[in-house]
């Protein structure tokens, strides 16, 4: 029981930090950028809309139109290396990174065919759910994630052989919302690649 409530606690905290930590980042952009829109638009203060002054709004607004215009910057392909490597080499070691990474890259509609896969490993009395994190040759890098509402990020990390997994072609948001669930609404998905009976 306590172990339980050990890798819930410990879960729940990985996949609460990432978010915290974008809502912490965006307050000090919009922070660091109130300075110059001051600057640059001195008619808008004093000024106030539903009780957020106007130049909280342009800052905002600013702060969007960065980020386009970095996302143009991105779609570079010497950007992409750069972000890749970056991707690879620190912020895969932060938690919950890859799961905040797949579900903003699901809610642009950027989801990269190259990201990580569902898969089936077949254990003593039925099937356990994992995700494929990447495969060389014959074998694979496989995480199997624990259920609750930490939605799989805690869990244990195996190498297994190919042979021994069954790929299949749902993400890894539905497998996070289906642990979070409980297991509720797995079974139906799965449908398709459970071996049928005799």
């Amino acid at each position: 029981m306590f172990k339980f409530i050990k890798t819930t606690v410990i879960g729940g905290l990985l996949f609460i930090l990432p978010l915290v930590l974008i809502f912490v980042l965006l307050e000090k952009a919009i922070h660091l950028l109130r300075g110059p829109v001051e600057k640059l638009l001195p008619m808008f203060a004093g000024h106030d809309v539903a009780g957020v002054t106007l130049i909280t709004l342009a800052t905002l607004f600013g702060l969007i139109v960065l980020c386009f215009l970095a996302g143009l910057l991105a779609r570079t392909s010497t950007a992409a290396r750069a972000i890749e490597a970056t991707g690879d080499k620190v912020l895969s070691n932060l938690p919950g990174y890859q799961l905040l990474k797949d579900t903003t890259a699901r809610f642009a509609g950027m989801e990269t065919p190259d990201g990580a896969k569902v898969g089936m490993i077949a254990e003593e009395q039925g099937w356990r759910l994992c995700l494929v994190v990447e495969s060389v040759g014959d074998w694979m890098t496989v995480y199997m994630p624990d259920g609750g509402t930490a939605g799989g990020t805690a869990g244990e990390v195996r190498l297994l052989h190919a042979s021994e997994v069954i790929m299949t072609e749902l993400s890894w948001l539905t497998l996070a919302a289906g642990l979070r669930r409980g297991g509720r609404g797995l079974l139906q998905q799965m449908q398709p690649w459970l071996p049928k009976g005799s």
